[in-house]
């Protein structure tokens, strides 16, 4: 068995979740033994080669780097070594020092020119004990000193560059996919060098893969069709497909399909696609988009987009599909909080819609398909007002999938911003500050 680090996005539950859902269906015996916010430690039974690695993060929309573990220190080691306050234990710092993990990262540096990297990833946003910024660069330093005396002809490590994206005040102690890729980090004998700590741990471990953002960013951009409207990102389309556990080769279904953003990375993935849209410009640039990706790609796919109504979907599209992935119509585009009567109406109306197209859809799944999709909870003036889920399955053969299994989740913390709750029949997929935030689930027959 080996242990994995799954470095996690900004919705750090629904990745682990994702990423639960997808080892299980990998046939893979996962546990999380450990994680953080920013992080999690899972333990796979099977041992994985790299490139099963890399399909394992092609897959995920959650997850920004794979790496193994490599080694671990009791938390209180960094706590010491390189205290927020106060001054360091030698002792501590000398342990640190040592980077006895630099054999495994390199085991025959002799004469070779090294580039690398240290990314520090903490157990909250902010770190209240640990200066991570002198972590990072003392094992950094310490690391470049260790291949110089094992005999490497050159070392040189990088560091972050620029603060967080997100709040500028914080420094940023992790390397961008984008500084890895210029400068080949990947590439041997060059490596990325994961400290990873959580509530009870530093873990030191070798990056694997790294999401290509850049990629991912270009086919966003460069795509000829852009829905006007409020447009589903890339990297949830991946988590919708990966929650209704579609694999290459299989055909899957997005019923609201809009611009064809999920179709796009469900083509990149192997997939048979076939969209439906009541709106006839969306399918028009939907098809724009497909076709323009099989251009970009240098390959023929396999898609089908349909102009109907999803309510009627087995008449539309007359066949079966293996998995079914959508963020359907998530009603009003707000531009500051509503009322609570207005949120409430436009809930009911909704829920009838996401019933009748259920209802349309059941027919299209193959008895062991799964559906993912995504449902509004719209913030008011007065609270919040969200779809009751029971009442969108009621009348059809729909049941609902919990989330984080018990039996996969061994990690405990008394922090509660880090409990994680198994069983859970929903997940939040929130872009705070705005008026509708989404929450995501997942259904399959009974």
């Amino acid at each position: 068995m080996t242990e994995y680090i799954f470095i996690l996005g900004k919705n750090w539950l629904l990745s682990i979740a994702e990423m639960i859902v997808y080892l299980r269906d990998q046939n893979l015996t996962a546990h999380v033994n450990d994680h953080s916010r920013n992080a999690a430690i899972v333990e796979i039974d099977e041992r994985l080669s790299d490139s099963q690695v890399v399909e394992i993060q092609e897959a995920l929309g959650g997850c920004f780097k794979i790496g193994r573990v490599i080694t671990k220190y009791n938390r209180s080691v960094a706590e010491r070594a390189f205290p927020k306050q106060g001054r360091p234990v030698k002792r501590y710092r000398t342990e640190l020092m040592e980077c006895p993990w630099t054999d495994r990262v390199w085991p025959s540096p002799k004469g070779k020119k090294v580039k690398f990297g240290v990314s520090t990833y903490p157990m909250l946003n902010v770190e209240s004990t640990v200066s991570l910024k002198r972590l990072t660069l003392g094992l950094d330093e310490w690391a470049k000193r260790k291949l110089l005396a094992r005999g490497a002809r050159r070392a040189a490590y990088y560091i972050y560059e620029g603060p967080d994206t997100r709040k500028k005040e914080r420094p940023n102690t992790a390397l961008w996919p984008q500084t890895i890729a210029r400068y080949n980090l990947l590439r041997p004998p060059n490596a990325e060098v994961l400290a990873v700590i959580t509530e009870g741990n530093l873990y030191i471990g070798k990056t694997v893969v790294v999401y290509d953002s850049r990629l991912q960013q270009y086919r966003d951009e460069s795509r000829p069709y852009i829905s006007p409207k409020t447009s589903t990102s890339p990297k949830l389309c991946r988590t919708l497909l990966t929650l209704a556990g579609a694999k290459p080769g299989d055909t899957i279904l997005d019923p609201f399909c809009g611009s064809g953003t999920l179709l796009m990375e469900a083509a990149i993935l192997g997939m048979k696609c076939i969209g439906i849209d009541i709106d006839g410009d969306a399918v028009q640039g939907a098809r724009l988009n497909l076709r323009w990706l099989s251009s970009d790609l240098g390959e023929k796919l396999d898609f089908r987009i349909i102009k109907g109504d999803t309510r009627r979907a087995m008449e539309v599209v007359g066949k079966a599909v293996d998995a079914i992935a959508f963020e359907p119509v998530l009603g009003p585009v707000y531009t500051k909080r509503p009322e609570r009567k207005d949120a409430e109406e436009s809930i009911l109306e909704l829920t009838k819609l996401y019933r009748d197209s259920l209802k349309g859809m059941e027919p299209c799944l193959r008895p062991d398909g799964r559906i993912a999709m995504t449902l509004p909870v719209i913030n008011t003036t007065k609270g919040q007002v969200s779809v009751e889920f029971d009442q969108i399955i009621k009348g059809t053969d729909f049941e609902i999938i919990r989330f984080l299994p018990r039996k996969s989740i061994r990690t405990q913390s008394t922090d509660k911003q880090l409990v994680i709750r198994p069983e859970r029949r929903t997940l939040p997929e929130r872009k705070i500050g705005q008026a509708v935030e989404r929450t995501v689930i997942m259904l399959g027959k009974r």
